[in-house]
């Protein structure tokens, strides 16, 4: 009885793994069933076959729970192909390789970039607007993905309101385990398929292709066959399919980044890098261009495509609200430097990532990373590479501008709503601008060319 009791202490309070610790705060059980009151196995009789709840609530809060044991380290090395990539589990402290090198890799003397990917971040990071931007961005996407309406606007209450319908399918319309041998089947070095399965989309984000099942079960598992052998665990399971959301969402697939990160502003492209101006608009229509850009979002896309890219802003902008922005935050979403459609027309749109290279805040104070409360900025041109312009709705007093390491390097007085900095002194890279203003601090990153 003595030892049981020394162990109950001894176990008291230890964590078997990391877990969320803010998703709850941003959204609860009572708004979810009335966000998703279609969502499959619990409304009428389900076309795929679901009784029960695949979607709950409980179910998310299992799946965010359990990949926040996951720390992913990613080694890359401007110019040099390939990159190292290993998995962590914080409960075991077991550590394996998701992706590897050959030993000339690690010869070449070009020096290391190193991307952490904490899956405990997921809507869980220092800024509560970001988190609540982050959220809006997944209900979106997933909504979109999944749902089984048929009507405008969102969020109407029209009888086929899309929003309404949010989560109803589980797998793609027309597939099944019988039917679906070789379906988005591609030849592959390191996911090669397993022709008596199908690989079409399953779960939250309609996860597809042999190779998103082969690198989602290498990081689950750590062996790739469980899912390219079984994906139908995907559809059968409704933490895993979750899961395999979660995954998608937070897991940088280099060149792109993740949407986690274009969410909460980590992904900065170079100056002069794209073409296309929109990959330099930061916000929402990132997450549509990694998740389906290649059919979405380019010049070619077509008009039935097209519409979809209305239909997942107009869900992001109503998800927002549901946070509780105002609707001068979630105008925001759509004026100055961000933007929420990945596609305007056959001349603006939005193309390939060429590199998945994030940076971390370097803010000491964290609620100045794109805090939207109360305040607007603009900083622009951006890039730019002689005068940068910084507009505020509120009276400026100081403006620093800091190095990629945070390091200050200019400060300058300033009064009124607008002020100059001439940047042309600046060699080009990736720089901060910091403006402090009635005691707040709001930093935005900015390139020189």
């Amino acid at each position: 009885m003595k030892i049981n009791t020394l162990i109950a202490v001894l176990f008291a309070g230890i964590s078997c793994f990391s877990q969320n610790t803010n998703l709850e705060n941003l959204i609860t059980q009572a708004q979810w069933n009335a966000l998703f009151p279609k969502r499959a196995g619990t409304f009428g009789v389900h076309p795929q076959g679901y009784t029960t709840d695949f979607y709950s609530f409980n179910n998310l809060k299992q799946a965010a729970d359990e990949m926040a044991d996951y720390l992913v380290e990613i080694k890359v090395k401007d110019g040099v192909w390939g990159q190292l990539i290993t998995i962590t589990r914080k409960s075991t402290n077991q550590t394996y390789i998701y992706s590897d090198v050959e030993s000339w890799w690690h010869n070449n003397p070009t020096p290391e970039t190193v991307v952490n990917v904490d899956f405990e971040h997921f809507v869980n990071r220092a800024s509560d607007v970001n988190n609540k931007r982050e959220l809006g961005a997944f209900l979106a996407n997933i909504s979109k993905e999944t749902t089984g309406g048929w009507q405008l606007p969102v969020g109407g209450g029209t009888d086929g309101d899309y929003a309404t319908w949010g989560l109803y399918f589980v797998h793609e319309v027309g597939y099944t385990s019988a039917n679906s041998a070789g379906a988005y089947s591609q030849a592959h070095p390191d996911y090669p398929p397993n022709p008596a399965v199908g690989y079409y989309g399953r779960g939250p984000i309609q996860l597809s292709w042999n190779y998103n099942y082969g690198q989602f079960s290498k990081f689950l598992y750590n062996d790739i066959n469980v899912l390219l052998d079984n994906p139908d665990a995907i559809q059968n399971d409704g933490v895993l399919a979750f899961k395999s959301t979660i995954w998608f969402w937070m897991m940088p697939q280099c060149p792109k980044p993740s949407c986690h990160q274009v969410m909460h502003d980590l992904w900065v492209p170079e100056a002069g890098e794209y073409t296309a101006d929109k990959m330099y608009k930061k916000g929402f229509a990132h997450t549509n261009n990694i998740i389906n850009g290649g059919l979405e979002c380019r010049t070619t896309s077509t008009a039935a495509f097209t519409e979809k890219v209305v239909l997942r802003s107009e869900l992001y902008k109503f998800y927002l609200g549901v946070m509780g922005l105002s609707q001068a935050q979630i105008e925001l979403e759509y004026t100055g430097d961000y933007t929420t459609l990945c596609y305007e027309s056959t001349t603006v749109a939005m193309q390939d990532y060429l590199n998945c290279k994030v940076i971390e805040p370097v803010v000491v104070d964290p609620s100045s990373i794109s805090e939207y409360d109360n305040v607007q900025i603009m900083v622009y041109p951006n890039p730019t590479n002689s005068m940068l312009f910084v507009t505020l709705n509120e009276s400026i007093e100081q403006i620093q501008v800091l190095n990629a390491t945070g390091q200050i390097i200019r400060s300058i007085q300033a009064s009124g709503n607008q002020a100059e900095v001439n940047v042309s002194e600046l060699s080009g890279g990736l720089y901060f601008i910091r403006v402090q203003s009635n005691n707040k601090s709001i930093t935005r990153p900015f390139s020189v060319k």
